[in-house]
């Protein structure tokens, strides 16, 4: 068989690896030859392991560090996913909470109102061109829920049904600014002593409702609590509007404006009660 060059020079290294093996094994019998015997082993020794075991040992090193970075930097890609998937479920979990604790505040809500019938619901929609004029809810005619009915969260009054259809109902907030959304209240000026009032509007760089006096010489005074009075047939007696927060003497001397800072929370809710005199026609 006819070797090939490489095959030749193969062949020709291998035979000197093992004939200067045999000759330094032959040396190191010989106490004579010992000391060079041992130089030769050990200049044999390093050209192996430059040669074969040191780029052997560099590759499976380099190999072996760079499965294990790849490793790592799997690991912390899992991690960064779970640490996201934490911030997600915390916000997840407060949201659910508050929702549970408005929940609560309905249910203990119909316990106290023992007057009226009241129909829980959801806030279906609010958009924000209306946001604080309208809002619809997930309950209707066929809820029981009928036109001008009142409108309350677990804090105070917010408005009243406009619109109603079989599964849903509109309502209109009164926090709108148009000065069409009179509302009969009474201030408790006293124990056992209210004056009559009308909610006329709101303002909203003041934060409150606008109340005019149908009594001026009542003595109104901050902190004063406000429910509606029941007059005009819209509204039922007793649903808690909010608390004066400024009373404004009036240039001409007569009369005063009155700020009331409302009891609900009109940017965060999403449940409320429609409120049904006990009795009504359903």
């Amino acid at each position: 068989m006819k070797l090939n060059r490489f095959q030749k020079i193969l062949l020709w290294l291998i035979g000197i690896t093992v004939s200067l093996s045999l000759i330094l094994n032959v040396v190191s019998v010989t106490t004579p030859f010992s000391e060079i015997s041992r130089q030769g082993y050990n200049a044999f020794s390093m050209i192996k392991y430059s040669l074969i075991d040191y780029p052997v040992t560099t590759v499976t090193d380099f190999f072996t560090s760079f499965s294990r970075l790849w490793q790592v930097r799997q690991e912390n890609d899992l991690l960064r996913t779970q640490v996201d998937q934490i911030a997600s479920l915390q916000a997840q979990l407060a949201e659910s909470q508050r929702q549970i604790e408005e929940l609560k505040q309905i249910a203990e809500l119909k316990t106290i109102v023992s007057d009226y019938d009241l129909i829980p619901s959801t806030v279906l929609s609010r958009s924000q061109e209306a946001w604080n004029n309208l809002l619809t809810l997930d309950v209707g005619s066929a809820d029981g829920v009928g036109v001008n009915y009142a409108v309350i969260t677990p804090k105070g009054l917010i408005g009243k049904v406009t619109k109603v259809e079989e599964h849903t109902s509109t309502v209109r907030l009164i926090t709108v600014q148009d000065g069409r959304n009179p509302v009969s209240v009474k201030i408790e000026i006293g124990e056992d002593k209210t004056v009559d009032a009308i909610l006329t509007s709101y303002d909203s760089n003041e934060q409150g409702f606008v109340v005019k006096l149908l009594n001026s010489g009542a003595t109104v005074t901050e902190q004063m609590r406000v429910v509606t009075s029941g007059m005009g047939g819209v509204f039922p007696s007793g649903l808690l509007v909010g608390n004066v927060s400024k009373v404004e003497e009036l240039s001409n001397a007569v009369g005063m404006n009155i700020y009331v800072s409302p009891a609900a929370d009109f940017q965060s809710f999403n449940y409320v009660c429609v409120v049904r005199r006990q009795g009504a026609a359903q």
